[in-house]
């Protein structure tokens, strides 16, 4: 039976022939000054010398895109009122933001652009004339602060925090633009007693839910 070669083995000094292995360094690159046509992170009262490098935030798989008369105004009201906080931006050649993203909470909240910067006619709700179809409804840790918080900021409160049916104590609040906000607590269970009757209605009594929102 042919036996196997076996290979010696490699001294300590030996290289093997490949060559020595080398790390490549995850540094990251330095955040170079923002200019007009570009992508930056940095928040919009930052100094000129502060830019921040992206942080990584998790994903949210729904967020609205809104149509604002304003976007650095909308910025910088939303930062204000409910404590976004800005994170990608999109400038023109001329400076104007055209493309803005905002967090809360650790995710992604919103999105927003100007009205008409794609050629669109969409407009704000303040300026369509017609009542807005959609609430944004978003969960917060106190929201008795954060509606004393928006009141200061200019907001217009429609409904100041009271405690809901379904658990969640709410405020709902409209922005410059004409979006309307409600921003919830969580204080409670679900309770089919607190329901109310729409008009001309006189359902069976509803027992035995447990809705958890």
């Amino acid at each position: 039976m042919a036996t196997r070669k076996r290979t010696p083995p490699r001294s300590a000094g030996s290289l093997d022939k490949r060559g020595p292995k080398t790390v490549k360094s995850k540094q990251r690159a330095a955040p170079t000054q923002t200019k007009p046509g570009t992508v930056t992170t940095r928040p919009l009262n930052a100094d000129a010398g502060a830019e921040k490098p992206i942080r990584r935030r998790s994903a949210n798989p729904l967020a609205p895109y809104l149509t604002v008369m304003d976007a650095a105004a909308s910025l910088a009201f939303y930062a204000r009122a409910f404590g976004f906080e800005p994170g990608v931006t999109v400038t023109s050649p001329s400076g104007e933001i055209i493309h803005a993203v905002m967090h809360y909470r650790g995710a992604v909240a919103i999105m927003l652009s100007p009205e008409g910067i794609w050629s669109g006619t969409m407009q704000a709700p303040v300026h369509s004339g017609a009542e807005n179809p959609i609430i944004l409804y978003v969960h917060c840790p106190k929201v008795d602060e954060l509606t004393a918080r928006a009141r200061a900021a200019g907001a217009r409160i429609l409904s100041e925090p009271s405690d809901m049916f379904w658990g969640d104590r709410i405020a709902r609040i409209a922005d410059p633009d004409g979006y309307v906000w409600c921003f919830a607590a969580k204080v409670g269970k679900f309770d089919p007693a607190k329901m109310p009757q729409l008009a001309d209605e006189n359902p069976a009594p509803v027992s035995g839910l447990d809705i958890e929102f």
